[in-house]
């Protein structure tokens, strides 16, 4: 009898503490995989994402050794220099912290660099030399490689059905053995990658590299974590957390330069937005904004005055806009300090400006970052008048102010006269040293 009542007592009990445990149970499991399915989503997001960047980068280098205008080719190696940033940031946002990728990455940051420091150039007065050629020839080259390569893990991917949750496993055990299709595609990408011959990147590239190595105490403050730097992203393009989508991932293996990459998407935009945010003292490096700019409604005029708001908005006091140009619906500009008259040009950030709104597409901000510091403004030991006579008589002078720029001979600083005239049709800056009296640069101003 009082078995029968305890029994009688104990048995719902002990269903419903099944019945509990079982939910439980199943929306732990329930939890469980929605986290593994989103974050296969996002791997198999960058890893498609890869493929088109890549695809669309070798595309771009192949019209470059087609193209013969200088109106063409900047666009053309502009394009080159975002797709290899992108490509970059889809790198970092895959599972491959524990297998060696620095060759690709290496060889991927050295093609923006190489093409955005010929982008930025005067073409009509320093085209492409032939060295110069021979290395887009290079880079078409090797693209093609790492290119088919990816295609076929891409076809391997699709076909199979293969997860990128596998890698991180397989990646993260102790089997050193383990054989999976992805990682060994991209094994055989950076073993090719590696055994690529030597490329002559240029003075410029080479001068880069190690002035980002004397350079980087210019990026100061305590390392930031990831959530720090999603934060910082957010506020820089004025959105709260809950507002979009972040994907973050660390990038750079070396202590020279190491950043977030972060891909903002959803909400309110209607396109993705890619930043890099330094991991020492969590500045935002660049930003690129892959949105299509629709019919143009702009002046360039108007598009400066929007940049010059929009840097002092976040912060960068006193900029104005030294050079500009135009092009696939942007106004492309560089904006510099000016303190006290005198412009500092190796502080420089370039803007893109979207014609159609007004809106800031792109921002590179790495040398100021690199280069910005106190400086103690030296007295020029000539006169303005004196310089004067230092420029070719047949330039018909308009402006003239003092400025800050890199020498040519050794990359140190040096305060210039800055002497902007007409020359038949064509502008040009003509730097004369305020020491010495020398002529240290000519810089021919787009048409």
């Amino acid at each position: 009898m009082v078995y029968g009542a305890v029994s009688r007592v104990l048995f719902p009990v002990a269903v419903l503490a099944l019945a509990g445990a079982g939910m439980w149970g199943y929306q732990e499991n329930t939890e469980k995989n929605s986290i593994l399915i989103k974050a296969e989503n996002q791997y198999q997001r960058a890893f498609h994402d890869l493929n088109y960047h890549i695809d669309k980068l070798h595309d771009e280098l192949g019209k470059s050794l087609v193209i013969n205008s200088r109106k063409q080719i900047t666009p053309c190696l502009t394009n080159v220099w975002r797709l290899a940033y992108a490509a970059q940031s889809d790198v970092g946002q895959l599972p491959l912290t524990l297998m060696p990728f620095n060759n690709t990455e290496e060889f991927l940051a050295k093609v923006a660099d190489f093409s955005y420091a010929v982008a930025v150039r005067d073409l009509n007065a320093e085209p492409l030399s032939q060295q110069e050629y021979k290395t887009l020839q290079s880079l078409y080259k090797n693209s093609t490689e790492i290119m088919k390569q990816l295609d076929h893990v891409q076809t391997d991917v699709l076909d199979k059905k293969l997860r990128w949750m596998d890698v991180e496993t397989a990646l993260a055990s102790d089997d050193k053995k383990s054989d999976n299709t992805i990682i060994d595609g991209f094994r055989t990408v950076e073993k090719r990658v590696q055994e690529f011959p030597e490329v002559d990147w240029g003075v410029t590239v080479q001068s880069l590299d190690h002035k980002k190595q004397q350079r980087i105490k210019g990026i100061s403050g305590r390392s930031v974590s990831k959530e720090e730097a999603v934060a910082t992203a957010l506020q820089f393009v004025g959105l709260n957390r809950n507002a979009v989508k972040a994907d973050v991932e660390e990038n750079g293996r070396s202590n020279e330069y190491q950043a977030y990459s972060i891909r903002l998407t959803g909400g309110p935009l209607v396109s993705p937005v890619n930043l890099e945010v330094t991991k020492r003292g969590g500045k935002v490096s660049w930003l690129l904004n892959e949105r299509d700019i629709k019919e143009e409604n702009l002046t360039l005029d108007e598009a400066a005055v929007s940049g010059a708001k929009f840097l002092q908005a976040h912060g960068y006091a006193d900029m104005v806009a030294a050079e500009s140009d135009t092009y696939d619906g942007l106004g492309v500009f560089v904006f510099v300090p000016e303190k006290n008259g005198v412009r500092i040009y190796p502080d420089a950030i370039t803007l893109k400006v979207a014609l159609d709104t007004g809106d800031v597409t792109g921002f590179h901000a790495v040398e100021y970052l690199f280069n910005h510091k106190p400086r103690r403004m030296e007295k020029p030991k000539i006169s303005q008048q004196q310089a004067r006579t230092m420029v070719n008589p047949n330039v018909r002078v308009s402006n003239s102010r003092l400025a800050i720029i890199e020498g040519k001979k050794d990359g140190k600083e040096v305060l210039c006269y800055e002497f902007t005239g007409h020359l038949q049709d064509e502008v040009y800056r003509v730097y004369i040293n305020a020491k010495t009296g020398d002529e240290e640069e000519i810089v021919k101003l787009s048409s």
